[in-house]
């Protein structure tokens, strides 16, 4: 679409080839029924508004760029955009995707070991009437602990995801709690933290280089952070411009926001490039925030072979003892 407009092919025309090229049927007939609006009169924003498939910031590139004449520029600008959130989703996938498997790897080891393999010894040892050591003993009332309460542990591992999806839809209070709680996590708090400000920061950037006012510019980046908490602040800082502040003033009335953000913001007002400063701070963020990922799981990988070894190495231990104790009032 970018490299039809910039040739000079008329709108209609674009919107029948890009439908033609396209993969998707559903989206075919939307692309269909837009150029069908288009033909009878209607600007491009007005037919992506009435198909209701369009995100709210997509819609108001387009506007933008209808209104000062640079649409091609504004879809170049919409597609740097999916391939920057592509390439930031690829790069966190595939710095977690091995600690996942070896997280879920670990607790599901330990979940069986406890539940299946030490009650067989349990029953044998039991039946022996061997005195048992103090490890044994622990890992014995574990094991007991683990059969009675498993059902116990699958419902919190279910319920707690499902009730904080719940409570964050439901109430804004518990939504702002639950992300002041994220950004201040051990480890993966600044990592939530960076990804929100890279989004905000990607987000303001590519609207008002489209030539979005600043205040709709802040305001549409609101549900596109990932965090409550944030939009809010957000919002505060749209306000705060409305009234007269800079953007960097209104912004460091905020502490979520980090000084590096508000510094680029102050040189960008000094020398008219605000876009261009917003655009250096994701891309330092881009760069950031697949190492910190790296750095995190760098720690919590050896951390988590370290404890299943420990736990193993603890249970053969306890089952051990008391087998070379039997042993020995055999002999």
């Amino acid at each position: 679409m970018t490299f039809q407009l910039r040739v000079g092919i008329p709108m209609v025309t674009a919107l029948n080839v890009v439908a033609e090229d396209c993969e998707s049927a559903a989206f075919r007939d939307v692309l269909r029924q837009m150029r069908e609006e288009v033909e009878s009169g209607s600007t491009l924003y007005e037919a992506m508004v009435r198909q209701k498939v369009f995100s709210r910031q997509f819609a108001s590139l387009v506007k933008a760029g209808e209104s000062s004449g640079t649409l091609p520029e504004s879809f170049a600008e919409l597609r740097r955009y999916l391939e920057w959130q592509e390439q930031v989703l690829a790069d966190v996938r595939q710095a977690t995707i091995y600690p996942a498997v070896v997280l879920v790897v670990v607790c599901a080891f330990v979940l069986i070991l406890f539940t299946f393999v030490v009650p067989r010894f349990v029953s044998l040892l039991t039946a022996a009437k061997v005195d048992l050591p103090l490890p044994t003993v622990i890992v014995f009332g574990i094991s007991d602990f683990a059969k009675q309460t498993w059902w116990i542990w699958t419902l919190f591992l279910i319920g707690v995801p499902l009730g904080i999806k719940v409570g964050n839809q439901s109430s804004v209070k518990f939504a702002i709690l639950y992300d002041k709680l994220r950004f201040r996590l051990p480890l993966f708090g600044d990592l939530v933290h960076m990804l929100a400000v890279s989004r905000f920061a990607q987000n303001l950037a590519v609207m008002y280089r489209s030539g979005v006012g600043i205040v709709d510019s802040l305001r549409m980046t609101v549900g596109l952070v990932g965090s409550t908490w944030l939009g809010l602040v957000i919002e505060d800082v749209a306000r705060r411009v409305e009234t007269g502040q800079t953007v960097s003033e209104a912004m460091a009335a905020h502490p979520v926001f980090p000084s590096l953000l508000q510094r680029m913001v102050v040189m960008g007002e000094k020398t008219g490039n605000l876009d261009r400063a917003l655009e250096n701070v994701s891309e330092y963020y881009n760069v950031v925030v697949p190492r910190k990922i790296k750095h995190i799981f760098s720690i919590a990988e050896p951390a988590m072979i370290l404890f299943l070894v420990g736990v193993v190495g603890f249970v053969a231990v306890a089952i051990f003892l008391p087998i070379v104790g039997m042993l020995g009032a055999i002999k």
